[in-house]
């Protein structure tokens, strides 16, 4: 995992929330949302909309994606 996959996974552990919820709540495969998890894609485009799901710190994000 990433350092913002880390916090992603956190996030959805803290909010009892599956990745396959968050995939179909943001518009992706769960497969896509590993790839993204894990630096396999950049997910760009779904970036925010994971950080509006997951209700994340906009500077704990900064900090994960500059690790």
């Amino acid at each position: 995992l990433t350092p913002f996959g880390k916090l992603v996974v956190k996030a959805l552990t803290d909010q009892d929330m599956t990745k396959a919820q968050l995939a179909d709540t943001i518009g992706t495969s769960p497969q896509y949302l590993s790839y993204i998890l894990y630096g396999v894609r950049s997910g760009e485009k779904y970036l925010p909309a994971i950080v509006a799901a997951l209700k994340l710190d906009p500077k704990a994000v900064e900090r994960a994606m500059a690790a």
